[in-house]
């Protein structure tokens, strides 16, 4: 039997009020650009890779957020083939006696929605089984999923600079890599995955993060981290403000910030009270469904030239008091 480890890439809609979304709803929430996979024997040497781009029919064109991270190019996918196409020639080379590998279940479950939609009942895959899990039971924490990275960290696995993450192929090489390190790398056969049903809802509130965080006085809570360097809602990753908080009708205040790997996101902070008579702040932070180039610039002048005006005009309100 061979280990196959695979990952995909895939490309969005622009924004989910878009011509091209409303076409096809949510039968189609992502569409798959690439395929990689890395092919292990029983002793889990690496004896064969799988690299494919694939030309999506639906979201032509790529999000700048995708081609930013992916490093894929409109250009790179002009001449490749279609799904149908391309889930053959992966489902050929995959071979009867095999077990498919996945870091987690977002892979199989967008893989399973492109077979659904693109009609490829006919390409039966093998047992699709979890790395992420086994590598919660290996470290005790099943709760918290961790990430690629922080799995290569612990087993002290260097990425290598000419292959970079975010990328097909190379995030399979390097799941495999993990995959070599585990001490009894059959339990992962225990791990069987099945895909779960992508809608568009569970899809935002997944970009949606809301905290209650205790606070002794405002004014050192406007200074501190949770407020100037709050976490994307997708990566977890803290960034600092991108355009400074502005004050909004309800007493809420809310800022921008720009994830480098998952673009614009705004971040909405509120104090008030607990149950208990406690301060506390309630930050919320959430992706923009809207994320070219020319929207964050535009957004974020926009967003200064309002902070300017209030500032402006709450000075004069002080002056005239």
């Amino acid at each position: 039997m061979h280990y196959i480890v695979l990952d995909l890439e895939w490309n969005q809609p622009l924004s989910y009020n878009s011509s091209a979304y409303r076409a096809v709803g949510g039968r189609l929430l992502f569409e798959l650009i690439q395929i990689g996979a890395v092919k292990l024997n029983e002793k889990l040497e690496i004896v064969d890779t799988f690299n494919q781009l694939i030309q999506p029919t639906h979201y032509v064109k790529l999000h700048p957020r995708i081609k930013r991270i992916t490093g894929i190019s409109q250009e790179d996918l002009c001449d490749a083939p279609q799904f149908a196409e391309a889930a053959g020639r992966f489902h050929g080379w995959c071979g009867e006696d095999a077990a498919l590998l996945t870091w987690g279940c977002d892979d199989i479950s967008v893989l399973q929605q492109n077979l659904d939609f693109f009609e490829c009942g006919h390409l039966p895959f093998p047992q699709f089984y979890d790395m992420q899990r086994l590598y919660g039971e290996l470290v005790g924490d099943t709760k918290n999923r961790a990430g690629l990275k922080a799995a290569m960290e612990h087993f002290e696995i260097e990425p290598d600079e000419s292959l970079p993450f975010h990328n097909a192929l190379n995030d399979a090489y390097y799941t495999a890599l993990v995959f070599q390190k585990f001490p009894a790398p059959e339990k992962v056969l225990s791990c069987q995955q099945t895909a779960r049903k992508l809608v568009h809802e569970d899809r935002q509130r997944r970009h949606e993060k809301c905290d209650t965080i205790r606070v002794a006085r405002i004014s050192e809570a406007m200074r501190g981290k949770h407020t100037m360097t709050p976490p994307c809602p997708a990566c977890g990753k803290r960034n600092e403000l991108s355009a400074d908080y502005l004050t909004l009708s309800d007493g809420a205040q809310q800022a921008l910030c720009v994830c480098p790997d998952h673009g614009l996101f705004t971040v909405r902070i509120k104090f008030q009270k607990d149950d208990k008579g406690r301060r506390v702040m309630v930050r919320s932070c959430a992706l923009s469904e809207e994320q070219s180039p020319a929207y964050i610039s535009t957004k974020l002048i926009q967003w200064q030239n309002k902070l300017s005006a209030q500032r402006t005009a709450q000075k004069a309100q002080k002056e005239a008091e």
